[in-house]
């Protein structure tokens, strides 16, 4: 009886061990390992020809990228994953991977990091209406930066704030083939927003508590499933501005204020609404401000080659005079000198 039952065991034990098949969380068949490398090493301003390194740069670190997938003919999106296994390869660049299911056909692919506070994306669902954008300032902001021009020069211009740096990947008409293990999809990331330097000379810097800027003629947005800048209508974009100093001027004074901003772009055709308006908050309070047009700016070889906004013109910054003037209203009380006059009384 004890022999039966050990034959029946192991009878049993053979026909389980049959039955099972351990299979992995991912199927190899359909197991497709993305790994985008981001390439930042030719960033004006922020990775290569750098004009002055007392100034913050902005960050181009990410640790999550989506990864959408698109049908080639429709350009509506089938699928979607996050990655965010970062490490580094032997040049120093930022590589991102992850695994997502894809059975074998042709695909479009577009990737781009996911950790951008100020840069938004909508339309996500169609490849070539996917955009990238930045939400317009309020009007209180407008006001602060522009006072009662705001409702004047800017009345017709949106005015943005500054983009964060977007990096993506591209990768059109691409076969994934069958497979039985997981396949390996390499591909390059770049940016789509340009990092510009810009900076006028000063005088009267120590007149200045606070400096902003705002830049007109500039594109709003950019259809990065396209790789195509939007253009109409055109949008101004607002920025901080450090007060530092320029070795490179000549004379004693080497006073500038400056600023790195990022855009999504120049427009080609700008020119008579291509210029920066500059505001400084003084001593007192005050606002004053400087207009610069930059359309011959931008033609420069520093702009074109380096995307350094050097402006020649000088801005004197007056020194101010608290309390009311004339200009601004209000009893003024003035006290004349006497004048002696001669006469009878009546009593």
């Amino acid at each position: 009886m004890n022999r039966l039952m050990r034959i029946i065991l192991a009878a049993l034990a053979l026909t389980v061990a049959a039955a099972c098949h351990r299979r992995p969380l991912v199927d190899p068949e359909d197991a497709v390992r993305i790994r985008v490398e981001v390439n930042i090493k030719a960033v004006s301003n922020v990775t290569t020809d750098i004009y002055n390194d007392k100034i913050p740069i902005p960050d181009l670190n990410t640790d999550m990228m989506r990864v959408m997938v698109y049908d080639p003919t429709s350009k509506n999106l089938m699928s979607q994953s996050f990655i965010s296994n970062k490490t580094y390869d032997e040049e120093g660049n930022q590589v991102l991977s992850g695994t997502m299911n894809i059975s074998f056909g042709t695909y479009d692919f577009l990737v781009y990091n996911f950790d951008t506070p100020t840069t938004q994306v909508k339309e996500e669902s169609n490849e070539n209406k996917v955009i990238a954008y930045t939400n317009e300032i309020s009007n209180a902001l407008k006001t602060k930066y522009l006072g009662t021009r705001a409702e004047e020069d800017y009345e017709d211009i949106s005015i943005n704030y500054e983009p964060d740096h977007l990096v993506v990947a591209r990768e059109h008409d691409f076969f994934v083939a069958p497979h039985d293990t997981v396949i390996v999809i390499n591909t390059e990331a770049r940016t789509i927003v340009d990092t510009y330097y810009i900076q006028i000379h000063v005088e009267g810097m120590q007149y200045a508590n606070s400096a902003t800027a705002i830049i007109s003629g500039l594109s709003p947005s950019n259809k990065f499933g396209l790789n195509e800048r939007t253009v109409d209508p055109s949008a101004a974009v607002c920025f901080d501005m450090h007060m530092s100093t320029d070795e490179h001027l000549p004379g004693e004074n080497k006073d500038v204020l400056c600023a790195v901003f990022n855009t999504f772009g120049k427009i080609e055709e700008i020119s008579s609404d291509l210029h920066v308006t500059f505001n400084v908050i003084d001593t007192a309070g005050n606002l004053q401000q400087y207009d610069a047009n930059l359309d011959h700016v931008f033609k420069t070889e520093d702009a074109i080659e380096r995307h350094w906004l050097l402006i020649e013109d000088t801005w004197v910054i007056e020194n101010p005079t608290p309390g009311p003037t004339p200009s601004n209203g209000g009893f003024q009380p003035k006290v004349d000198d006497w004048e002696e006059q001669q006469g009878e009384i009546n009593l």
